[in-house]
C-alpha cells in the first residue's frame, strides 16, 4: 500500500519526456536488433562463432599448429623408403641398374652381328648341323652351305660385340634383375622411390616445413573473418545489446493498433467520432440523455501532430437517447469531440495506452476508456473528476444481475495536467493495472472483464459548463495498443 501511495503523491514518476524518449529509443533498439539478426553479418558471424568453438575445429587448429613433417603419412614413407634401400636385395638391385648392364645386353642382343651370331650358334647346335657334318666327309664337308655357316658362326664369335654380348649374357644378369624385380621388397621400395620423388610428396615436405604453414589453412581464414566480423560495429552493438537483455518487456508484446495523427485528417478507416451504436444503427451521432454536449466530427482537429478534442460554448441541434422514447431531437449549448474504434478494433486482453494532455474546467469529464457491446463492462484508463484537475480517476464498471456496479480509485496527477503524461493499462485474464509514465497506480484483481473491447477518447459534460471558461481541449499525442505474444 505504501509503494501505491507514494506513486499517487507523484513522488515515483518520471519525466514524460525522457520517459517517452526512452521508450522510443528501446524501441528503436528493438528494431534494429531484429532487423541486424536477420542479416547477412550477424547470420554469419554466428555461423562461424559455433564453427571455430566446437571441439572438432579447436582440435584440428591444435592439430595444425603442432605438427611437423614427421607427423605427416608422407614421412612415415621416406622412413620404410629408408630402410628397404638399406637391405641387401634392394642394394643389389641398384647396383644392377646403376652399372646399366641389363640395358648393354639388351642393345647388343639387337645388333645384327649378334642377331646373325645367336641364329647361325641355333644352327651350329642343331641336330641338322651334326647329321651333315657326320655323314659328309672333309672334302665335301668344305664345300657344304654348313660349312659356311659354321665358319661364318666361328668369325662372329670372334668378334668384340659377340664377346662382350657373351660375357654379360654368361653372368645372367637379366635374369637376375627381372628376379629381383619381380619381388615383393623391390616391387614396395620402387612403389615407395616413386612416392618420394613424387610432386605430391615434394608438395606436402614443403608446406609441412613451411613456419607459416597454419597462416595458410582455411581454419586460419575462417579464424580471421570471425575476428574481422567480431570488430564490426554492427557485431559490437548486436552483442552488446544481446547480452544486457534489453527487449525482455518489448519481447512479451506485438503492436496491435496504431495511430499517431501525423496526418492532415483523421484516419477514417481506424476511427469513428461518435458512440459506436448510433454509427451502428443511425449511421449517426447521438449523446446520452444526461449528457450537455453534443458530438461533431469537426470538433476533432489534427493539430502539431495530435488529435485535439475541442469543447466549445457551441449551439447546435443532435438526438439524444432516451430508454422509453429512443432516439430523439435535442438542441445543445455546448458541442465536442468523441474518437472510437468500435467499428475497426476490439481486443481481449493487452496493453493499451495513450500520450494525453488536458485542461480542465468543471464539470468537464476528459475520457480515454475501453467499452464493450453492452453498457457493461467499461474500463476508465483516464477520466478527468468533474470537480477536480489535480486528479484523475482509474477504474472498472460490471453488471450482475441487478445493478451496475463499480470500482474506481483516484489518482493524483504528477504535475500540471495541461503537460503530456503517459496513460496505460495492462489487462490480463486476472488483472487490471494501471500506469502512468510506466508506473503502477493501481490493481484490480475482482471481476476482470473477460471480452473484447475497443477504445474510447473523448471530452464531455453532464453538468451545464460555465461559458466563460470555454473552449477547453484534450490533446492525444498517439494511442497504441498491444498483445502477449
Amino acid at each position: 500500500m505504501a509503494n501505491i501511495l507514494g506513486f499517487t503523491l507523484g513522488s515515483k514518476f518520471p519525466n514524460t519526456e525522457k520517459y517517452e524518449n526512452e521508450n522510443q529509443n528501446l524501441i528503436n533498439d528493438f528494431n534494429k536488433f531484429h532487423a541486424l539478426e536477420k542479416s547477412d553479418t550477424i547470420i554469419r558471424f554466428f555461423e562461424l562463432d559455433t564453427l571455430i568453438h566446437s571441439g572438432d575445429f579447436e582440435k584440428k587448429v591444435l592439430k595444425l599448429k603442432k605438427e611437423t613433417f614427421k607427423d605427416t603419412e608422407a614421412y612415415q614413407k621416406f622412413r620404410k623408403y629408408k630402410e628397404y634401400k638399406r637391405s641387401a636385395n634392394v642394394k643389389r638391385y641398384n647396383k644392377l641398374i646403376k652399372e646399366n648392364k641389363a640395358d648393354e645386353e639388351d642393345t647388343l642382343k639387337a645388333t645384327n652381328e649378334v642377331q646373325t651370331y645367336l641364329k647361325l650358334k641355333k644352327y651350329v647346335e642343331s641336330e641338322e648341323f651334326a647329321t651333315i657334318k657326320k655323314e659328309s666327309d672333309a672334302k665335301e664337308f668344305k664345300g657344304s652351305d654348313a660349312f659356311k655357316n659354321f665358319s661364318e658362326y666361328k668369325k662372329l664369335k670372334r668378334s668384340s660385340t659377340v664377346k662382350r654380348y657373351n660375357k654379360l649374357a654368361l653372368k645372367n644378369r637379366i635374369a637376375e634383375i627381372e628376379e629381383l624385380k619381380n619381388s615383393t621388397e623391390i616391387q614396395t621400395h620402387n612403389d615407395l622411390k616413386n612416392y618420394i620423388e613424387s610432386d605430391e610428396y615434394a608438395t606436402i615436405k614443403k608446406e609441412m616445413s613451411d613456419k607459416h604453414r597454419f597462416k595458410k589453412t582455411k581454419e586460419y581464414q575462417l579464424q580471421e573473418e570471425h575476428k574481422a566480423l567480431s570488430k564490426t560495429e554492427d557485431v559490437i552493438w548486436f552483442l552488446k545489446t544481446k547480452n544486457k537483455n534489453s527487449f525482455h518487456e518489448l519481447d512479451k508484446w506485438d503492436l496491435t493498433f496504431e495511430d499517431d495523427f501525423n496526418g492532415t485528417k483523421l484516419d477514417e478507416s481506424k476511427w469513428i467520432t461518435g458512440y459506436y451504436w448510433g454509427k451502428a444503427l443511425l449511421n449517426d451521432t447521438y449523446v446520452q440523455a444526461n449528457e450537455k454536449q453534443f458530438f461533431k466530427k469537426e470538433n476533432i482537429e489534427l493539430r502539431d501532430g495530435c488529435a485535439r478534442i475541442i469543447s466549445r460554448n457551441e449551439r447546435c441541434k443532435g438526438k439524444v437517447w432516451n430508454p422509453e422514447l429512443g432516439f430523439v431531437p435535442q438542441d445543445f449549448e455546448y458541442t465536442s469531440g468523441l474518437l472510437s474504434t468500435g467499428q475497426s478494433f476490439r481486443q481481449k486482453f493487452g496493453r493499451f495506452e495513450a500520450k494525453i494532455k488536458f485542461n480542465h474546467t468543471y464539470p468537464a469529464a476528459h475520457t480515454f476508456w475501453l467499452l464493450a457491446e453492452q453498457i457493461a463492462p467499461q474500463i476508465n484508463i483516464l477520466k478527468t473528476p468533474e470537480k477536480s484537475n489535480k486528479k484523475i480517476e482509474v477504474g472498472h464498471f460490471w453488471a450482475n444481475d441487478k445493478e451496475l456496479l463499480q470500482k474506481t480509485q483516484n489518482v493524483k496527477i504528477p504535475g500540471s495536467s495541461d503537460q503530456f503524461y503517459i496513460y496505460t493499462l495492462e489487462w490480463s485474464k486476472n488483472k487490471l493495472e494501471w500506469k502512468i509514465n510506466g508506473v503502477p497506480v493501481y490493481t484490480q484483481t475482482e471481476n476482470v472483464p473477460q471480452e473484447a473491447m475497443y477504445i474510447s477518447l473523448s471530452s464531455h459534460f453532464t453538468s451545464t459548463p460555465s461559458s466563460e471558461k470555454l473552449p477547453i481541449s484534450m490533446d492525444v499525442d498517439w494511442v497504441r495498443c498491444y498483445q502477449l505474444n
